[in-house]
C-alpha cells in the first residue's frame, strides 16, 4: 500500500493528511477518519444489488495498515461507522478493536450510526459521543459554518474534479481546509462524491494512490 503524506498546520496543530483518506495528530498520537460505513456493501446486497464483498474487506485491510503504520493511542471516528443495521460486515470491526485492543476507539455519532449504543460498545469502542474535544480541536460528524472552534467532521464525502485530456474530466476524494475546519473525505470507497458544494477559504487537497493535488479555488 502505497502511502503518501501531506503535512498542515491546522490552528496551530501539525497534522498529517494521508492518501489512504486518514489524518495523523502525532502530537495527540491519533489517527482520525470519518464514514466508513461498515456493512454497506451486505446491506445492498441483502436489498437485491450485487455488490461485491471485497471492498468491505479492502477499507477494514486499509484501516488496518495505517494503524500498524502510526501506531496510535487512540483512533478517532469522526461519524458513520456503521451505514445501516448489524451485519456480518458491521460485526467484523470486532476482530480489528481485538487485534489492537490497547488502542483506545471513540466514535462520534454520524447519522448512519443508528444501532444501539450498546451493539457500537460491543464491537469494542471505548467511547460513544454526540461531540468530542480534545487538546483545542472539537471533533463533529457533519460541517458547520458556525462553530467559533477549530473542527474536524465528515459526512459529506468531499471530491474534486480534475480535467484530462478530450474534454474528459476525473473525480477525486478530497480534504477541505478552511482556517477554522477540516471535512474529511469518507474512509469507505464504497461512497459517492461531493464536488459541488462550495466552502469560503478552502484549500482542496484531492489525492490518489500516488500523491495529491492541492486545489485552491479562488487562486485559480
Amino acid at each position: 500500500m502505497n502511502l503518501i503524506e501531506q503535512p498542515v498546520c491546522f490552528c496551530g496543530n501539525d497534522l498529517l493528511l494521508n492518501n489512504q483518506r486518514s489524518i495523523y495528530w502525532q502530537a495527540q498520537n491519533a489517527l482520525i477518519f470519518s464514514d466508513l460505513h461498515s456493512g454497506k456493501s451486505a446491506h445492498f446486497r441483502k436489498h437485491g444489488m450485487a455488490i461485491p464483498s471485497y471492498l468491505h474487506y479492502s477499507d477494514l485491510e486499509r484501516l488496518q495498515f495505517l494503524i500498524q503504520h502510526y501506531q496510535p493511542k487512540q483512533i478517532i471516528i469522526v461519524g458513520d461507522l456503521i451505514h445501516a443495521a448489524s451485519n456480518k460486515e458491521v460485526t467484523d470491526l470486532k476482530r480489528i478493536t481485538s487485534t489492537f485492543s490497547t488502542i483506545d476507539f471513540h466514535l462520534i455519532k454520524g447519522n448512519h450510526d443508528r444501532i444501539s449504543e450498546k451493539l457500537i460498545k460491543d464491537l469494542g469502542i471505548a467511547s460513544v459521543t454526540e461531540n468530542l474535544m480534545i487538546d483545542t480541536i472539537q471533533f463533529v460528524h457533519e460541517p458547520s459554518s458556525h462553530s467559533n472552534l477549530p473542527t474536524i467532521s465528515g459526512h459529506i464525502h468531499p471530491g474534486i474534479q480534475i480535467p484530462l485530456l478530450k474534454n474528459s474530466r476525473k473525480k477525486l476524494p478530497s480534504f477541505v481546509v478552511q482556517p477554522t475546519q477540516i471535512i474529511l473525505p469518507a474512509f469507505s470507497k464504497l461512497t459517492g462524491l461531493d464536488i459541488k458544494t462550495t466552502f469560503d477559504e478552502a484549500t482542496f487537497y484531492g489525492f490518489h494512490e500516488e500523491g495529491f493535488i492541492t486545489i485552491v479555488p479562488n487562486q485559480l
